[in-house]
């Protein structure tokens, strides 16, 4: 049984070194300035509770059917939404925040305690995330998404 959310307090968020690998909280994914265009994909879930990824920068997020969030996260969950999709992203900064999320049951978003932590993986034009929820285990399959920037044509 693990608590990555203590091992995090005592790093003040900052990464961790568990069992070989880096392990974060949430990702910071560099984007360029412009407008560009994102691709997202479920690969599994594995948990009885709901599972999804969520993204906010500074600037704007557009999803592939024309929402646009200004401020907060853009949520997505294995359950409604199709898992591979693409959105824009118009970052200031050029960061695109990526986190986890799931939902025991209760209707509300959770993340970011227990034994929520993620490690990383580099693939081209992007990056897979190896994610754990809330649940006080190790295994990283809770789910299993990869981002990734889709070249201009």
């Amino acid at each position: 049984m693990i608590d990555f959310s203590e091992r995090f307090n005592r790093t003040a968020g900052k990464p961790i070194q568990y069992k070989g690998k880096t392990v974060v909280m949430w990702d910071r994914f560099p984007v360029p300035r412009t407008q560009v265009r994102l691709r997202y994909r479920i690969i599994s879930t594995s948990s009885e509770w709901k599972q999804g990824l969520s993204f906010q920068t500074k600037g704007v997020i557009v999803s592939s059917d024309g929402n646009r969030i200004t401020k907060g996260w853009a949520d997505v969950w294995e359950h409604r939404a199709p898992w591979e999709d693409h959105f824009t992203c118009s970052s200031r900064n050029g960061l695109l925040d990526v986190k986890n999320i799931w939902d025991t049951g209760k209707g509300c978003v959770e993340f970011w305690h227990a034994g929520a932590a993620m490690w990383i993986e580099d693939i081209p034009n992007g990056r897979r995330y190896h994610c754990n929820d809330g649940h006080f285990d190790d295994d990283f399959e809770d789910i299993i998404f990869e981002l990734t920037i889709v070249p201009e044509e």
